[in-house]
Formats: structure tokens, sequence, C-alpha cells
């Protein structure tokens, strides 16, 4: 087992490694005492979260894509996101987003009123009516069924039956804003099942 000060001379380590971007800085500097205040306030303790904080930042640093989802109320959604899929709130940035976390990419609502602008070069608006996109999320769940319940409880809905196919099973879903997801249970070896190569 490692000593405490053994323990604590490692995070000094990697510490010094952080990487010098002062937005990953801010988010290591946010989760450290979030992580405190779960583990508890000795020295141990407190290397404890900031190792488990390290990592986060570690992870992030390698992300290469963020995820941004425009919402008309950002409350409803976040309330949506957190309760129906699992996701926990980071860093709130006043009234107009929330970063989300829980997933392999850093999720941000962001708060669009229906009726804006899409885009400077389109005259489309924004319609929160359920619509088509050709992107949209996939959340991977251990079992299909709790996660879709959970899903709906929180505002989400269920767009047919779950069906199975030979990489796994899938529910087609749609946010309280009209934006389609799907949740994903792999059976056997997932997507392996039908890949070719």
């Amino acid at each position: 087992m490692v000593s405490p000060e053994e323990l604590i001379s490692t995070v000094e380590r990697m510490e010094a490694r952080l990487p010098a971007h002062p937005e990953l800085r801010r988010v290591y500097e946010g989760l450290v005492p979030r992580f405190e205040k779960d583990l508890g306030a000795s020295p141990r303790d407190v290397a404890l979260a900031k190792s488990a904080a390290l990592m986060v930042v570690q992870a992030l640093a390698k992300q290469r894509a963020l995820i941004n989802i425009d919402v008309s109320d950002l409350p409803a959604a976040t309330k949506f996101y957190c309760e129906g899929l699992g996701l926990s709130g980071g860093r709130r940035f006043g009234d107009d987003g929330i970063e989300l976390l829980g997933a392999p990419a850093a999720i941000y609502l962001l708060v669009k009123p229906a009726g804006s602008a899409a885009a400077r070069s389109t005259s489309q608006r924004r319609d929160y009516a359920r619509h088509w996109t050709p992107v949209h999320l996939d959340f991977v769940v251990p079992e299909i069924e709790p996660a879709v319940a959970r899903a709906r409880a929180a505002g989400g809905v269920l767009e047919g039956e779950i069906t199975t196919h030979g990489w796994g099973r899938i529910a087609l879903m749609a946010d309280p804003f009209g934006h389609g997801f799907c949740l994903i249970q792999f059976l056997g070896r997932g997507y392996d099942e039908i890949a070719s190569i």
C-alpha cells in the first residue's frame, strides 16, 4: 500500500506537470474542493481529491471534441440531462449555458431562443419542436430498460419500441427540446459483432 507521504509526493509531481492551459487549470481548481468535500480533510484525503481532479483534467486535455446543444430553457434542459441521462453539472456560464460532465466529451447546454437565427448563412430559425438532424448523440448504458425509464421520467420521449440487433439494443428517443438521441446497450462484443475488419 502506498504511504500518505508517497501519495502526496506523487500528486505534487503530477501537479507540476499539469497542462499550462488556463482553462484546464480552472477546471482543476474547481474540482479539487468538490472532491475534498466528498473525501475528507486529512492530508491523504486531500491528496486523493487532487489525484482524482488531475485524472479528470488529464482526460479533458486529450479531448478533441466538445458537444454543444442549443436549448431554450436552461434549468429544464439541465434537469433533463442530469436526471434523465445521469450527467452532472460542471461550470456555469451565467444564464447562457452550463457544462455537463459524465460523458466521454464535455456537453455544453447553450441558451438560444426559439426563433433566433440558426446561422448567418441560412434563413433557418431555431425550432425546438421535434426535428431531424444528421448528427445526434448516442449514450451507452449498461441496461436499456431502466435507462429508458429514467429518461422518460425526466421528460424524454421514446419514439418506438426498443429494438435488438446483432451488436446490441437501441432505444430511439428525443429530449424535451426536439433533439433526437439514442440509448444503446451493447451485447457481446458490441459493434465488433458486425465489423468486417
